[in-house]
């Protein structure tokens, strides 16, 4: 295993957590230094004023670190906690070997201690207001945590603890910044949960700026991908391996792994040598899918998995340049039928499932069509008499236990049965495909693209908010 691969999976969502990305070296600029992760968005409406979450107290040091020096080997303290320079030097030479591995430009030495010194600071100020709202990360949340990560690195528990000590983290240093890292990210869904109201002008004014940074000749992108072909002729059993294995490598990106490692050793597509790099271009130079794709991305996010007429991608966005985020003018979109029984206890419930389970064998099997059966069986009368047809839908347009459930599916499979309260579910998911979106389906976009960069904003301003009301000593300023 590579020596620093452990340290920088972990530094990896750390990073994500505070939603910064490799082009800034995976970093944040301390307050009043430069922009936050919003910056370069359409501002809605003309800019509005974030809807803080109640501001901690300012967190005053224990009396035990009254008298810390600096040559005690304390780059900071934060509140009543220490990073110490051990601490700071393995997330520096981490941070370093992450920003070489994705081909960005490492800042100086004095630039980049100073920048990863005040990443160092937000995190641990955000977990501090984190306990004081009272949020918390229970032993048995990081024993999966570190379970996941063992599992996304294809060893043992044990011998990831051996790794981390031998890199000279220690394995309880590890085990907190895990713990840390989970709460910033379960503070960081409650405040991006809590969407922001957008108007009606708004959305309209947001619809016509898109239309004018469609055609901007000037937006570039560097987007990199993992691809595997699938052959024009090939099978349904074919298509499905290799839907299999792109799902696959979708789960292990969002464990953690290193995108350009995996398109190095898994991806067949152009690009493959360099992490999966097509390097930056101009918008008019990519396939249209690609520029749908990642137009609603910031620099340092992942896509979903995509299909073309050549095979599945998924793609990450590594920077832009004159871009605009935009909602999309097509989308990949499901075209979805439904067979839906109602049931108030769990005798009915089990009844309903066994049911839909001899349903879906026997549509699998050929036996049955699913339309009939759901003009059969189906007790809901929106869609029973269309044979269950649900329409082109977007990801997320669901619920999201039917949208969870339909994005394992291929062309043609049927769902388990899925409860929903008193409603089980069958689905089965007819075609995918790239459609263009019609003008309801663009304003919902772009209504949910505003929501994202509003409490994208929100959480900026939170992260300053909660750093400016926490006491911080850096002793070499002193």
């Amino acid at each position: 295993m590579n020596k620093t691969r452990l340290t920088r999976t972990l530094l990896a969502g750390l990073l994500a957590t505070l939603g910064v990305c490799v082009q800034a070296q995976g970093l944040r600029l301390p307050p009043g230094a430069g922009a936050g992760a919003g910056a370069g968005l359409l501002a809605p409406g003309g800019g509005t004023t974030p809807q803080q979450a109640p501001a901690a107290a300012p967190l005053a040091p224990s009396a035990s670190l009254g008298s810390v020096r600096s040559s005690d080997g304390i780059a900071a303290i934060v509140g009543n906690q220490v990073i110490t320079d051990y601490e700071l030097n393995l997330r520096i030479d981490a941070t370093r070997q992450q920003a070489q591995a994705a081909g960005a430009t490492v800042p100086s030495a004095a630039l980049l201690r100073t920048q990863v010194l005040n990443q160092m600071i937000d995190e641990l100020a955000l977990a501090q207001y984190a306990d004081q709202m009272g949020m918390s990360v229970n032993a048995d949340t990081v024993d999966r945590a570190v379970a996941q990560v063992a599992d996304n690195n294809k060893i043992s528990v044990a011998e990831l603890r051996r790794e981390v000590e031998r890199e000279g983290m220690g394995w309880t240093m590890y085990r907190d910044q895990l713990q840390r890292e989970i709460l910033i990210s379960r503070l960081r869904e409650r405040t991006m949960a809590q969407l922001p109201s957008v108007t009606e002008s708004q959305i309209d004014e947001f619809l016509a700026k898109q239309n004018a940074a469609s055609t901007n000749p000037q937006a570039q992108y560097d987007i990199a991908q993992i691809f595997l072909p699938v052959a024009q002729n090939a099978s349904p059993e074919q298509v499905a391996a290799v839907k299999a294995k792109i799902d696959a490598i979708a789960a292990q990106l969002k464990g953690g792994a290193d995108f350009a490692q995996l398109a190095a050793s898994d991806s067949q597509g152009e690009g493959a040598k360099h992490g999966g790099d097509l390097g930056m271009r101009p918008a008019s130079r990519l396939p249209t899918l690609f520029v749908d794709t990642v137009r609603t991305l910031q620099p340092g996010q992942i896509s979903p998995v995509i299909r073309s007429a050549a095979g599945f991608h998924i793609l990450k966005l590594l920077k832009t340049n004159g871009a605009a985020e935009t909602a999309p003018a097509q989308a990949m979109q499901s075209d979805v039928r439904e067979i839906v029984l109602r049931a108030s206890t769990d005798a009915e419930r089990a009844r309903a499932r066994a049911e839909l389970d001899a349903v879906a064998q026997a549509v699998q099997s050929g036996k049955v069509k699913f339309s009939e059966k759901a003009r059969e069986l189906s007790q809901d009368t929106a869609t029973a008499a269309k044979g269950g047809d649900l329409g082109w839908v977007l990801p997320g347009q669901l619920d999201p236990a039917l949208d969870a459930a339909l994005e394992r599916l291929n062309p043609g499979d049927v769902s388990a049965p899925i409860v929903q309260g008193n409603r089980i579910v069958l689905l089965q998911l007819v075609d995918r495909a790239m459609r263009p979106l019609a003008e309801a389906q663009k304003r919902a976009l772009a209504k949910e693209v505003l929501q994202r960069q509003k409490a994208a904003q929100d959480f900026d301003e939170l992260v300053r908010d909660v750093r400016a009301r926490t006491y911080v000593h850096i002793p070499e300023n002193d």
